[in-house]
């Protein structure tokens, strides 16, 4: 996966003092932490997200990804402050034909504010450095705050998904040439 960024976007990480990378193993503590954070978050909050979120992705699935080069971070200061997962992969979509890419495990340390879309832009650029035609990704359904921003970012929805627990939209969003 060629993962080089435009000029545009390398100069707002550098703007931000932000670092794209590839996530290696020494950083599985600190981004299985993230997660345990936003969990923790969203209790507080009392919204219903990620209630079981590390049961059903375990470490390993974590050391996978890692492995395989499919899972990505943002640093501040020698700091993982974001990860995500971009990967050509897809239970929820099952779909083997279509060239896209599928943003999973999007997390961003508390505290900090549109990283999102930051994110998006970072993914896009990937894409369409792998001749990519969409980013693809899935939310809850019941989850109108996060379709809000994934629809407000271009991610059109196109379809309902139910899978054992988890009732959710799939929306995608069209790669420019």
């Amino acid at each position: 996966m060629n993962y080089k960024l435009s000029a545009k976007t390398g100069q707002i990480l550098h703007a931000k003092e932000l670092s794209f990378e590839r996530a290696c193993i020494d950083d599985l503590d600190n981004i299985l932490r993230l997660y345990a954070e936003r969990v923790k978050w969203f209790k507080e909050k009392q919204i219903k997200q990620w209630s079981k979120y590390l049961e059903r992705h375990p470490k390993e699935e974590f050391i996978d990804l890692i492995n395989n080069s499919n899972y990505f971070i943002l640093k501040k200061d020698n700091e993982i402050i974001a990860g995500f997962e971009l990967s050509t992969n897809s239970k929820y979509w099952r779909d083997e034909k279509t060239k896209a890419y599928y943003i999973y495990k999007l997390v961003i340390k508390v505290g900090y504010k549109n990283i999102g879309e930051l994110i998006f832009e970072i993914c896009e650029n990937v894409a369409k450095n792998n001749n990519m035609n969409y980013l693809r990704l899935n939310c809850l359904k019941n989850n109108e705050k996060l379709n809000e921003i994934y629809n407000n970012h271009g991610f059109k929805f196109i379809k309902n998904g139910y899978e054992d627990y988890y009732s959710y939209f799939l929306r995608e969003l069209k790669i420019d040439e």
